[in-house]
């Protein structure tokens, strides 16, 4: 469960406030979060075997982060693909719908993980905080995402941001609250 913990926080580390950080810093701390997600599920694996469905997704996750970790190192990012060809226009598009997929994987990730941790029964109110701020972060993001393709108001995305950010760190603290300290049952 520490593993877990220790994995969302490297998975949402962000350097910066903008809504395209895809540099090789946030790449690396995604591949130690999601091996650290991938540890802990593998751990917790033995006991609660619906855990098992979340293996895949993390997997794909930690090859994303690789793959775009490299493409940045090598100054290949598709952000900075030069858009005078068609083809150059095509893989940037194409690389850009990859990021954000990726971005937004994490938070299908946890919708699954608190699935699997908790039973049927189980449907305490800290548990629907989970869910509840997993559900307002996923909106914060998408709204941010389209903020940052039309730019109608210009510090928008960022204002945007930085609330996605203050609520991970609210994730992180309920996270903690429940699997932690109130130590519940995971089976």
């Amino acid at each position: 469960m520490v593993n877990i913990f220790f994995g969302l926080i490297f998975v949402f580390f962000k350097t910066n406030l903008s809504f395209l950080d895809i540099g090789a810093i946030y790449y690396l701390t995604s591949i130690i979060g999601y091996m650290s997600i991938f540890f802990g599920i593998r751990e917790l694996g033995s006991k609660n075997q619906k855990l098992i469905k979340i293996k895949p997704y993390i997997i794909f996750m930690i090859y994303h982060s690789i793959v775009f970790f490299f493409l940045n190192i090598t100054e290949n990012s598709p952000l900075t693909i030069a858009l005078s060809t068609s083809l150059g226009t095509f893989i940037s598009l194409v690389g850009l719908g990859l990021i954000i997929v990726g971005m937004f994987m994490i938070f299908i990730i946890i919708f699954l993980l608190i699935e699997c941790l908790n039973d049927k029964t189980s449907k305490t109110f800290n548990n629907k905080l989970l869910y509840n701020l997993t559900n307002i972060m996923m909106l914060t993001f998408v709204l941010a995402g389209v903020s940052s393709i039309f730019n109608f108001i210009p510090m928008l995305v960022n204002t945007l941001m930085g609330v996605l950010l203050l609520l991970e760190v609210l994730f992180l603290i309920s996270y903690y609250n429940v699997y932690f300290v109130k130590n519940e049952k995971l089976t």
